[in-house]
């Protein structure tokens, strides 16, 4: 009895020894990264990231985080990994661009994500948490734009690695500093046409940042007609873009609220049709169902508001563009119907008194 005793006592102890050997060995191996498929997906990645926009506001020295989530919409699992990016102003001033960071770049070892590289299978969504820590000496605005590609591309030959347009989110991060200036001027506001035969109608907003931080302006602009006044509000800057500093950035918005419209004419698969030239084939559309007082003509004149925060209170910023809208074509046919019977009548007339 005192043998076997002995005999399971000595095999317990073998089996924690053996367990605690492997514990050891799970606790010091890597998390594996997850390698590309042998069959590459020749396909475009089909993800989708939310949120688009991230401005995140800190201390110097004192870490702050976010979460992004991403969905795989195709029907194939995905091997991905994030990239870091930074935005830099383009030189049009339309829209800040994404590019390769340096390696010079301080800023780039202060962000961590909790997932570097991941697999998603089909119709799966995860969240990849991005924290940034600025030094003490860190101050104002930093750039980033955090990208989702596939590990590794299908390879088209002498072109090389496929392009797949993976998607980004844009994070703007915000180092509270005694130092921060925020300061925009409204540069422009104009329409794209003094004179419009039918609507839509484009009006474009050019802001410039003068001062040392980003900053989101918002407004709306009010379209009144005759005596009415805000028969259109358009809100400007729906997706909270930013204009960064020491840039330029111009905004567009469409008006096209109207009774005849002019849109673009497509293929019967949908596809916009161009001419010769490249320049896009517009064709008129009638709604009926509009009410009639959305029926477009006469002079008109946008009054646009835009409010930005400047760290102490709501700075307004406002102006005034006026255009035309002018139905030539159906006012012709208006007068040539109106005209028309009466052209008959004196022709009928004449002949009738040159016969008596």
């Amino acid at each position: 009895m005192k043998k076997a005793l002995f005999f399971l006592l000595v095999l317990f102890l073998i089996s924690r020894n053996v367990v605690s050997a492997q514990e050891q060995i799970d606790a010091t191996s890597p998390t594996p990264t997850p390698l590309a498929p042998q069959d590459l997906p020749e396909t475009g990645i089909d993800l989708t990231v939310s949120p688009v926009f991230i401005n995140l506001r800190t201390d110097p020295g004192k870490p702050v985080s976010a979460q992004i989530k991403i969905k795989n919409n195709s029907n194939i699992e995905e091997f991905l990994t994030t990239h870091l990016l930074k935005f830099e102003t383009s030189p049009d001033g339309a829209r800040p661009l994404l590019v390769e960071l340096d390696k010079d770049d301080p800023f780039i070892s202060w962000v961590t994500f909790s997932k570097e590289s991941f697999t998603l299978a089909p119709n799966e969504t995860t969240t990849v948490k991005v924290t940034i820590t600025p030094p003490k000496d860190a101050a104002l605005g930093y750039y980033y734009g955090v990208a989702f590609e596939r590990i590794a591309e299908k390879e088209t030959g002498a072109t090389g690695t496929t392009i797949t347009g993976a998607p980004a989110v844009s994070l703007l991060l915000e180092v509270r500093s005694p130092n921060a200036k925020k300061e925009l001027q409204l540069v422009d506001f104009t329409t794209d046409q003094l004179f419009y035969e039918y609507l839509p109608a484009t009006f474009t907003i050019t802001m410039k940042n003068t001062g040392n931080i980003h900053i989101i302006p918002a407004g709306d602009i009010f379209i009144d007609w005759g005596g009415q006044k805000d028969i259109g509000i358009l809100q400007t800057n729906e997706a909270r873009g930013n204009v960064l500093p020491k840039s330029q950035r111009t905004f567009s918005v469409v008006w096209d609220d109207g009774m005849i419209v002019r849109i673009p004419k497509v293929d019967e698969k949908g596809k916009e049709i161009t001419d010769k030239d490249g320049n896009t084939v517009y064709e008129t559309k009638i709604d009926f169902d509009k009410p009639l007082r959305t029926f477009r003509i006469g002079k008109y004149t946008a009054n646009l508001l835009m409010v930005y925060d400047n760290g102490e209170r709501d700075v307004p910023l406002e102006a005034q563009v006026s255009f035309w809208i002018v139905p030539y074509k159906l006012i012709g046919l208006i007068i040539l119907i109106m005209i028309a019977p009466v052209v008959i009548l004196q022709i009928i007339s004449r002949r009738r008194r040159k016969k008596t």
